[in-house]
């Protein structure tokens, strides 16, 4: 592990996990800003990791890959949107309808046109490319920790700064915060509570289908039954170890993929010998040791804000 620290491969892998759980969580923020809880990023992020392979293989680009799983994931978050909204569905049941949607019909539908049930890897696959800065590549140190990484990874880091800029400097965003703080309120002042929470559910699908193409057209070449393996719910705890806030939400996102980075480079290290359920167990360890200090500090403020009344 000490190597790979040095020659700063653990900080690659590092960039490398990160996206999935940034651009999630960016998403769950907004619809969380807007009043609405969005338990189904997982599913969102399903099928859009399987709409950008697909469509990316099939058209030779990874962009119409990319654009097609957002578009993928927006439909659905639409669908989501008329039955919590216009249905009046319980948000949280129909969170987990569209993960389990998402599970279901990536299977059904990779049995239909691929004929397999467990994975799908195209012939000639497309991926999401590397950027390569050039000069800064040659100079070391510098150049490994800025240069080579994946498009997906400087376009996170985008995500948090437009998150920032379209919550805080924004009338759209003033309007947002307003309906998820106080929707009567914001009612009576003449915003539609009802279409900005439509907006925000929208803008959940757009970083859930960016989040579910990089898993397959990015990190991988394929598509594989489940892959999103609970990024989804990860995405959900960073977004309140956060406080809610895109800076925040950085931080927590780096702390969750260097909780993974940690478990892939225990499982390739030589002669390991701690077991590997052991291992896949850290990442969750660190949502509930994470979920557990924001509980504590949550009930210690709420204490002084009584005891100062």
């Amino acid at each position: 592990m000490w190597e790979q620290i040095v020659n700063l491969s653990f900080f690659a892998v590092l960039l490398r996990l990160l996206p999935p759980i940034l651009l999630g969580a960016l998403g769950g923020l907004l619809t969380d800003r807007g009043g609405v809880i969005n338990i189904g990023i997982e599913g969102l992020m399903l099928v859009s990791a399987f709409t950008s392979i697909s469509v990316g293989s099939a058209s030779g680009s990874w962009v119409a890959g990319v654009l097609a799983g957002m578009l993928a994931s927006v439909l659905v978050s639409l669908l989501m949107a008329f039955f919590t909204l216009q249905m009046k569905v319980d948000v949280i049941v129909a969170g987990f309808a569209v993960n389990i949607f998402g599970g279901a019909a990536t299977v059904l539908l990779m049995s239909i046109l691929y004929h397999s049930h467990g994975q799908y890897m195209p012939a000639d696959p497309v991926r999401i490319p590397n950027v390569v800065i050039p000069f800064i590549e040659d100079i070391p140190v510098l150049g490994q920790l800025l240069s080579g990484h994946n498009v997906m990874v400087w376009l996170s880091f985008l995500a948090v700064l437009f998150c920032y800029v379209l919550l805080n400097h924004t009338p759209y965003g003033f309007h947002l915060r307003a309906v998820g703080e106080e929707p009567s309120a914001a009612r009576s002042l003449g915003i539609d509570v009802q279409r900005i929470q439509y907006s925000a559910l929208i803008w959940g699908g757009v970083f859930s289908g960016l989040a579910g193409a990089y898993l397959s057209t990015g990190m991988t070449s394929m598509f594989v039954r489940e892959m999103t393996a609970g990024t989804g719910f990860l995405a959900l705890a960073v977004v309140i170890f956060g406080n809610k806030n895109p800076v925040g939400i950085l931080f927590g996102s780096l702390l969750f993929a260097l909780a993974q980075t940690l478990v892939n480079t225990v499982e390739t290290t030589p002669d390991n010998k701690v077991p590997s359920q052991l291992i896949a167990m850290i990442p969750y360890i660190v949502t509930v040791a994470v979920l557990s200090v924001y509980a504590v500090r949550k009930a210690s403020t709420r204490r002084r804000k009584a005891a100062a009344v």
